[in-house]
C-alpha cells in the first residue's frame, strides 16, 4: 500500500511548518506548498529526512497556483488524504478610519479565497478516492474579537463559515471538513511582539488556563488527532485549540 498523502500550505514556516513534520514524523508523505523559495527548499530538506516530501511555490490567492500543487501532489504521489489549509495573513493593524481597502481585500484573497480554491482541487481528488480530510487553520479571531486587524477577523469569520458549508456538501463523497482555531501560539510573529514589549508575553499567558503561549507543536498535534480515522465523528465543526482561551474571562 501507497504511502498516506498529506498536502499543508504555509507549511514552510511556523504552525504549518510543525503541522508538515508531524505528518511526516507519522510515515505520510507530505507536500508543503509557500511562496517563498528559500524557506520551502530548507523544509523540504529537513522533512525529507523523515519521509518523502517536496515544495510546491504557491501564492494560495491564485486559483492557477493552487490547482497547480494538488496536480504536483497526484502526479508525484497519487492521492491526497489531508489538505491542511494554513496559509494566511495577519493584514494590517489600522485605526479603523485609516483602513487600508486594498490590504482588507488582499488578506480576504490569500486567508478567504485561499482556503476555498485549495478545498475545491483537493476534493475533486478526495471525490475519486472516496475518502479525504480537510482542517482549515481559523483562529480565535473567527469566534471573537482581540487586537488583530478587522481583515483578519472577517477571514476567519469566513473560514468557519466555510469549512461548515464545505463539510455539508462533501460528507457524501466521504470527505470530512473541519477546523481548527488556535490562540495565542509562540510563532515568530508572537515573539516578535514579545520582544518589542516585555508585558505582552504576561499578558499572553494569562490568556489561557495552563498560563502558557501554545507551541506549533501543540497545534499540529490537534490537527492530526483530528484528520484520523478515530476521530471520523467530528465534522463541519472548528475545534478550539486554544487552552480556555475562548472559555473564560476573569
Amino acid at each position: 500500500m501507497s504511502k498516506k498523502v498529506a498536502v499543508v500550505t504555509g507549511g514552510s514556516e511556523g504552525i504549518g511548518q510543525a503541522i508538515a513534520k508531524r505528518y511526516a514524523e507519522a510515515g505520510y508523505a507530505v507536500v508543503i506548498a509557500s511562496r517563498r523559495e528559500d524557506v520551502g527548499r530548507e523544509t523540504e530538506a529537513m522533512l525529507q529526512k523523515i519521509s518523502d516530501a517536496m515544495w510546491v511555490k504557491c501564492d494560495v490567492s491564485s486559483d492557477e497556483d493552487c490547482q497547480a500543487v494538488v496536480a504536483a501532489a497526484k502526479e508525484k504521489f497519487g492521492r491526497i488524504d489531508v489538505l491542511v489549509n494554513d496559509a494566511g495573513v495577519v493584514g494590517k493593524r489600522e485605526d479603523f478610519f485609516e483602513l487600508d481597502v486594498d490590504d482588507i481585500r488582499k488578506t480576504m484573497d490569500i486567508n478567504v479565497m485561499g482556503t476555498i480554491q485549495m478545498m475545491k482541487h483537493a476534493a475533486a481528488v478526495m471525490k475519486e478516492q472516496g475518502k479525504g480530510v480537510i482542517v482549515n487553520i481559523g483562529s480565535i479571531c473567527g469566534i471573537l474579537v482581540n487586537t488583530e486587524s478587522i481583515a483578519y477577523h472577517a477571514s476567519k469569520g469566513a473560514i468557519r463559515m466555510a469549512t461548515q458549508r464545505a463539510a455539508y456538501e462533501l460528507a457524501k463523497y466521504g470527505i470530512r471538513v473541519l477546523s481548527v482555531a488556535p490562540g495565542w501560539v509562540a510563532t515568530q510573529m508572537a515573539i516578535s511582539v514579545m520582544e518589542a514589549d516585555p508585558a505582552a508575553e504576561a499578558h499572553g499567558k494569562s490568556l489561557h488556563m495552563s498560563e502558557r503561549i501554545l507551541t506549533p507543536e501543540q497545534i499540529a498535534g490537534t490537527v492530526y488527532l483530528l484528520s484520523q480515522d478515530e476521530a471520523s465523528a467530528v465534522n463541519g465543526f472548528t475545534v478550539m485549540a486554544d487552552d480556555g482561551y475562548s472559555s473564560f474571562k476573569i
